[in-house]
């Protein structure tokens, strides 16, 4: 079975990697992460947020330009034309069907997957999955300042640990559940210092897997899903005219 990013578990895609990273662009506009008029992050920090080289991104928004989901311009930004994506995107239906659970309904079954997946990604996690995660820091760290570049980064670093545990039902239902509301997300990670934030508890989670530690781990994932429950309730109670 295919993960939420179309490759074996643990493994690399079967597809191309240009597919690969269509498909991931294209999931990342089904979920909310980029929308329509947004531009995409430059190549160079594309291709370090998906640890893929500068040619496969290139490829791949060729692809996408091609069926009009993204507009490419001679010296102008790569911004995003269309959000039907149509089939490019993996499952993309779950993600519109998820957004129907409330908030608190999410956050529960975060809690509850995410401890599972942690636990076993603390124990099952190889080494080459822990530089991964080390690079996606790093990337992430170089976009404190773009939200959604830090959201693209984001999602790579938890959907790398999901497919860690690896169990791949749960990595899929992980990843649906990451994806609830990620258009509040954008706003919520805008917030002074809220990218610096999780990137300090992305750094605590890490610590968890690399100590090969699943009670610090699950910890870590907890602690830093509550934070992005409250950041997300908060965006709710404020005014209409302040959100």
């Amino acid at each position: 079975m295919l993960t939420d990013d179309g490759g074996a578990l643990g493994g690399v895609p079967k597809q191309s990697m240009r597919d690969f990273v269509v498909q991931k662009i294209a999931t990342f506009i089904a979920t909310g992460i980029l929308d329509v008029g947004d531009p995409l992050p430059g190549e160079r920090e594309l291709a370090a947020a998906l640890s893929v080289s500068r040619e496969t991104v290139r490829g791949a928004i060729l692809v996408l330009s091609t069926r009009g989901i993204l507009s490419v311009a001679q010296g102008t930004r790569t911004v995003v034309a269309s959000t039907e994506v149509g089939d490019l995107a993996v499952q993309s239906a779950r993600y519109r069907d998820i957004s129907g659970y409330s908030l608190d309904d999410v956050h529960d079954a975060r809690l509850l997957i995410e401890d599972r997946v942690a636990r076993a990604a603390a124990v099952r996690i190889e080494s080459a999955t822990l530089d991964t995660l080390r690079t996606s820091i790093a990337a992430q760290e170089a976009a404190v300042d773009d939200p959604v570049r830090f959201l693209i980064c984001d999602r790579e670093f938890h959907t790398t640990i999901y497919r860690a545990g690896g169990n791949a039902a749960l990595a899929d239902m992980a990843a649906d559940l990451y994806s609830y509301l990620l258009d509040h997300r954008r706003r919520a990670v805008a917030l002074p210092s809220s990218i610096a934030v999780s990137i300090s508890d992305h750094r605590t989670i890490l610590a968890g897997l690399e100590a090969r530690d699943p009670e610090a781990a699950a910890k870590a994932f907890a602690i830093h899903e509550t934070r992005i429950y409250t950041t997300t309730k908060q965006l709710f109670t404020q005014p209409a005219g302040k959100r």
